[in-house]
């Protein structure tokens, strides 16, 4: 494994730790450039692209917790690095939403990570979980 192989697995295995013990929180924004894209992939509430950290916060994040009453346990399973490429497959546990929603699932991340920070993210995940999180 290279140097920036090695670095980036490190920036990842931050990412994930922090995300076990507090979410997506400040500690995951803080991972995140301020010039990030997440590519939320699928069709759902929040599927879509979105470019910077303040739009991705504000148009993802927030109405996601609006929504979930219960946070789920997040726990990495398996992890590739390939310089500025990864992919980590990751699962949530204990998700409930506000409106009684099963919000426990499995997802693929592939990320692009510069210069220690993550610069852009594709997200799949479990599309008909996103829709039952959203209806009311």
């Amino acid at each position: 494994m290279s140097a920036l192989e090695d670095r980036n697995r490190a920036v990842l295995d931050t990412l994930f730790g922090v995300l076990a013990w507090e979410g997506w929180g400040s500690g995951f924004l803080a991972t995140l450039r301020d010039d990030v894209v997440f590519n939320a992939m699928g069709q759902s509430p929040i599927s879509g692209r979105y470019e910077g950290k303040d739009i991705y916060r504000t148009q993802v994040l927030e109405r996601l917790h609006e929504r979930i009453a219960q946070s789920p346990k997040l726990t990495p399973i398996s992890m590739l690095v390939d310089g500025e490429m990864a992919c980590v497959r990751f699962q949530s546990r204990g998700g409930v939403g506000v409106n009684g929603a099963d919000f426990s699932m499995d997802y693929c991340w592939v990320f692009h990570i510069l210069d220690g920070g993550i610069k852009e993210i594709w997200g799949y995940y479990d599309t008909a979980k996103m829709i039952a999180l959203f209806a009311d």
